[in-house]
């Protein structure tokens, strides 16, 4: 769930569906529950049954002939990946600039981005006694305004919660830093033109020598010994 615990295959796997600039944090799958009923479906019911009575059953094969059972057989497999790809696909991409949720499908992925800014409140929505037990849960992101988006089943959400909110501090915290940094700089600046100022050189003069200052740095082989 944490970038020291994410494989790299899957930072890799996810890179193309984020802004270049973003940098992954952690992704949030769905509960493995979802993709093992589906699975057991298709391989019971529809594999080993039919392949069951295929082998066994001489009027089932003098009706349907062999490459064509063979055909059938193909289209599941070919079923099978797809849904352990749709299934692994579809997940929560968690940045450092916010949480992206890819929706994934064959021709086309639909993704919805926040920004933690924008994030007025995490919750986990329980359903069943059972999805206790396995810890699989709905998410839920609430946005500011009425807007919200839920990553159903999530796998262990609790965790996911808290990745979210940490990174989200972390963030902030960054920010918050950043705009005392700028704050200090514009007041450090008004402070050194006051003092010039007060020793005879005009506005005109101090944009003068900023800019002759700029041309300076702009030349090559300028050593910078402020």
């Amino acid at each position: 769930m944490t970038k020291s615990s994410m494989n790299s295959f899957e930072k890799t796997f996810f890179k193309k569906y984020i802004p270049e600039w973003h940098e992954i944090m952690g992704v949030i799958h769905q509960h493995w529950v979802c993709i093992i009923d589906r699975l057991l479906i298709l391989i019971l019911l529809f594999t080993a049954i039919p392949s069951f009575l295929y082998l066994e059953s001489d009027r089932f094969q003098e009706i349907v002939p062999f490459i064509a059972f063979e055909g059938y057989l193909f289209l599941v497999f070919c079923k099978i990946i797809y849904d352990i790809f749709d299934w692994y696909n579809d997940v929560w991409i968690i940045t450092n600039e916010g949480v992206v949720d890819l929706d994934w499908s064959l021709f086309k992925s639909n993704m919805k981005t926040v920004n933690y800014e924008n994030i007025e409140g995490v919750e986990v929505e329980k359903k069943w006694f059972v999805d206790t037990v396995l810890k699989k849960w709905d998410i839920i992101i609430n946005r500011i305004g009425d807007d919200s988006f839920r990553l159903h089943n999530a796998f262990v959400p609790y965790a996911a919660i808290n990745e979210i909110e940490r990174i989200s501090k972390e963030m902030q915290e960054e920010d918050d830093e950043s705009d005392k940094f700028e704050m200090m700089m514009e007041a450090l600046s008004g402070v050194v033109e006051d003092y010039l100022q007060r020793n005879g050189m005009t506005r005109k003069d101090i944009e003068k020598k900023k800019e002759s200052i700029e041309k300076v740095e702009g030349k090559e082989n300028t050593i910078d010994l402020r």
